[in-house]
Order: structure tokens, then C-alpha cells, then sequence
């Protein structure tokens, strides 16, 4: 008899904001494939992730733990040197290949090291950093051997010619808005969804798990043609704080800046579209293998991206275009009960729904909640979230918590706290920590903080030996 659990595919892209799905209320958007992936399932409107950078916040998804459980807590600027999970931490994948799951990844998972694979084709992302494939002091270029060979194959100097367009002078003019120099069949985030497609569609013996990791639209913005037009730039709007400072004054910018500024914002919605587009194949061949039906697919980031948000670009704090992230799950049968759930949840919180989907068991060290009750039409979401950061010289450290309507930061050394109102500032304009009529509010976040750490720091990790 065959194994009636599902097969589970997950989908990550990099550095993704909530507001860039049409599904998510951006009516500008060109994604049908995730809206028609969002009809099928969940969207969760107010999903945060648990850390504003890559590895650590990937970390939490594979564990369904907070960074100061599992202990990967911050990046070094060598990505390489990054210290991974440590040996008694025990991911989802090898959960799954204890439970009889065949698990593989392709793409962009920046797990170090990986384990609980039964196959791998990874990168380590695009690395906008990196103007030379190796020779540089912060290490090899991170899209990586796996890829390298395979294009070489196929486009012998493909390689070398994507780092050597980055030593042009535009692409630090235009802040590494560029038009790919190689075509969408050679492209990282093609080579990607097709090694998901090849291992999806085989015949397996077995339920499979995999990990699906798109690299856009995380910089270098770079779509290749046809992307880099989908969006005219001279259409493009500015995100609602591109002429705010962070304290909430006004910023004057140039005609050159917004003309800078424009071109990155197009070619980062041309990869969003890129990457729809390629779900929209992962969803096609899985409906051609007959397999859709008793397939979970799960859709999300790892955190945001600034985008001239207050005149920034990147990652590493706790606004709402960093921390809110898309998330969408589609069930088995593409029948859940509720279209979609808007209190608070945890991205983190994906772990133990995909152990649960696969009757896998869910441990008691893991934190995270399964979104399954959720899906179902039960359950009930977070009155908190939270999310923490230690900067890349771990010169300090800074934890955020997040409930319906406020939000506080509190952060170590000369750093100051935060607090704001949501429903009054629901752009984060004003920090109101100093605002009396807050004094109760502040108190009792500070406490929402102090118990979700603690309360979380007792739950310690399963012995591989007890799975």
C-alpha cells in the first residue's frame, strides 16, 4: 500500500518583502502563479520572522527555535566563517529522513553545515559583495561549485562573465541594479526550480520533502531579459517612507538618486515576477505528475528588504518591511477551511506544521507552533512575536517584540529602545518611548519580552538518539 502522506514542497526567496504579492494587497504586482498558489491555500497577513538576516533566520525554519536556542545568532561578514547549527541541534529534514521522508534542496538554503539531505544541488546565495568568483578576502563567490559546473557545461565563461559585469562602473552607480548578462535558461533562479522540478517528478517509493531556495530577489537586483522591463521605471512609486528619515523628518533627495532608486525598485519586482513565474512551473509539473492534490507547499522569505525605506537599502533591523514576511501555505487537496488567518504568527512556526502534516511528531523542545489548527479552521494565533539581532562584530545585540497593535525593540550598549504604535504609526515615523501616556504600555512589553525569553530558553533540545 502506498504511503498516503503528503509529499511537502518548500519555497523560500531572499530578502522578499510582505508588500510586493498581488495576493498581499500590491494590485501593481504581476504574480499570478502565488495568487493562484494563495487560492488554493492560506495567506497569513501578519507572519514575522525571527531574525532580519539570512542564516540565522533560516536556522529558526529548520528547527522551529529561536536564534538564542539553537545559537546561530548572528552572520560574519566571511559568510563562511558563520558558525552553523551546532551537533545536538536537530533539523526538520532529519526528522523527516527518520520518519521515512526522501529529502533534497536546490538553490539558496544557507543551512551550514547542511545535513538531512538525501540530495543537494545548493549556492550560497548571490552576493552582492562579490565583484571576483574567488581571490577576494570575504571568500569564493557564493553562487557556488554546484552551479558553476553546470553552467560551465553549458555556457562555457558563463561564470567569470557574471562577476566580471559586476567590475563595470554601473553597477556601483546604479547600486547593483543591472540587466543579467546571461539569458533565463543559464540564470541561478532558473537552474533552481528546475532541479526542484527533476527530483519532484521522479518516481519515488516514498514521500519526499523539498526545499525549494529562489536567491531573488535578494541584490544584485539583476533580472535577465525579459524581466529588467516588466515594470517602466518611470511607473514606479516610491515605498511610503522613501522621503522620510529614521526619526521621522523629512528627506530631500535628487533627481539622480530617484532616478537610482527607480531602477532598483523595477528590477526588483522583475525578479519577484521571475520567481512567480517559476513557481508557476514547480505548481504545473507537480499538477502533470498527478501529485498536486497530496502535495503541502509552503511559500515564504527569510526576512525583507529596505528598498529606500527611510532612505535605506538592506536588512539587520526590525521594521515592518524587514520583519513582515509573505507567507503561504497551500494543504494537501488545496481545501483548507479559512482563505486566510490575520493575527500574528511566526515564520519559524513552519517546522513543526510541515512535521505535522507529516506525521513526523512535533518535539517538545521546539517552540515554534504548527499552523495546521490554523489551517483547519481551529487554533488560535500569538499574542506576541518575537524577533532578535546581533550585529556581524556582535558590537551588540537587540531583541524585538511584537503584538496586535505595538511594537518594542529594546537593544544593548548606548543603543536606544524603541516603541511605537501601530494603529496610530503604522509607518514607524515616531519612536514614542519617551511618550508618557505609552509608560504602561512600554512596562508591560518589556515583561512580554523578558517571559518570552525565558520561557523559551527552558525548552531544550531532543537527543538524536530520542527521535
Amino acid at each position: 500500500m502506498a504511503d498516503p502522506r503528503p509529499n511537502i514542497i518548500l519555497i523560500t526567496t531572499d530578502q522578499q518583502r510582505y508588500d510586493t504579492l498581488g495576493c498581499l494587497g500590491a494590485d501593481w504586482m504581476k504574480t499570478p502563479h502565488l495568487d493562484a498558489l494563495a487560492k488554493r491555500g492560506v495567506i497569513f497577513r501578519h507572519a514575522y520572522t525571527q531574525n532580519p538576516v539570512c542564516i540565522p533566520a533560516r536556522a529558526c525554519i529548520q528547527t522551529g527555535r529561536y536564534t538564542h536556542q539553537h545559537g546561530v545568532q548572528y552572520m560574519e561578514t566571511i559568510i563562511d566563517d558563520t558558525p552553523g547549527l551546532p551537533p545536538w541541534e536537530i533539523t526538520i529534514m532529519e526528522r523527516l529522513q527518520s520518519a521515512g521522508y526522501r529529502t533534497a534542496a536546490y538553490g539558496k538554503i544557507h543551512m551550514m553545515p547542511e545535513k538531512g539531505f538525501h540530495e543537494m544541488q545548493v549556492c550560497g546565495g548571490k552576493g552582492g559583495r562579490w565583484t571576483q568568483s574567488a581571490g577576494l578576502p570575504i571568500g569564493l563567490g557564493p553562487l557556488g561549485r554546484d552551479y558553476a559546473a553546470w553552467l560551465e557545461e553549458r555556457h562555457p565563461g558563463g561564470y567569470e562573465e557574471i562577476y566580471e559585469q559586476r567590475r563595470r562602473p554601473e553597477y556601483k552607480a546604479h547600486r547593483s541594479a543591472i540587466v543579467n548578462v546571461l539569458p533565463l535558461e543559464d540564470y541561478i533562479d532558473y537552474w533552481t526550480p528546475m532541479n526542484t522540478i527533476d527530483f519532484a517528478t521522479r518516481d519515488h517509493d516514498q514521500p519526499f520533502f523539498v526545499w525549494c531556495g529562489f536567491c531573488g530577489p535578494h541584490g544584485p537586483v539583476d533580472p535577465p531579459r525579459p524581466y529588467h522591463e516588466i515594470y517602466p521605471m518611470d511607473e514606479v512609486e516610491f515605498p511610503p517612507n522613501y522621503h522620510i528619515k529614521p526619526d521621522g523628518s523629512p528627506r530631500e533627495t535628487t533627481p539622480e538618486e530617484d532616478e537610482v532608486a527607480r531602477r532598483f525598485i523595477a528590477y526588483y519586482y522583475g525578479l519577484v515576477t521571475l520567481i512567480d513565474d517559476m513557481v508557476g512551473e514547480i505548481v504545473k509539473a507537480l499538477e502533470e505528475k498527478g501529485i498536486l492534490d497530496n502535495t503541502l507547499i509552503l511559500f515564504t522569505s527569510d526576512h525583507g528588504e529596505m528598498m529606500f525605506d527611510l532612505g535605506r537599502l538592506g536588512k539587520g533591523n526590525f521594521f515592518e518591511p524587514i520583519t513582515r514576511m509573505p507567507l503561504i501555505v497551500a494543504p494537501p487537496g488545496g481545501k483548507p477551511a479559512v482563505p486566510e488567518v490575520d493575527g500574528l504568527v511566526e515564520t519559524y512556526d513552519i517546522a513543526p506544521t510541515v512535521l505535522d502534516y507529516a506525521n513526523a511528531g512535533i518535539p517538545t523542545g521546539m517552540s515554534a507552533s504548527s499552523l495546521r489548527p490554523l489551517i483547519e479552521g481551529g487554533g488560535s494565533t500569538k499574542d506576541v512575536v518575537l524577533c532578535e539581532y546581533m550585529r556581524n562584530d556582535r558590537s551588540y545585540m537587540t531583541t524585538c517584540v511584537r503584538t496586535e497593535r505595538y511594537k518594542y525593540v529594546y537593544a544593548t550598549g548606548d543603543h536606544p529602545e524603541q516603541f511605537f504604535d501601530l494603529e496610530e504609526d503604522p509607518l514607524e515615523r515616531r519612536n514614542a518611548i519617551d511618550d508618557p501616556k505609552y509608560r504602561d504600555e512600554m512596562a508591560r512589553h518589556r515583561v512580554l519580552m523578558i517571559d518570552r525569553m525565558m520561557q523559551s530558553s527552558r525548552q531544550q533540545p531532543i537527543p538524536k538518539g530520542e527521535l
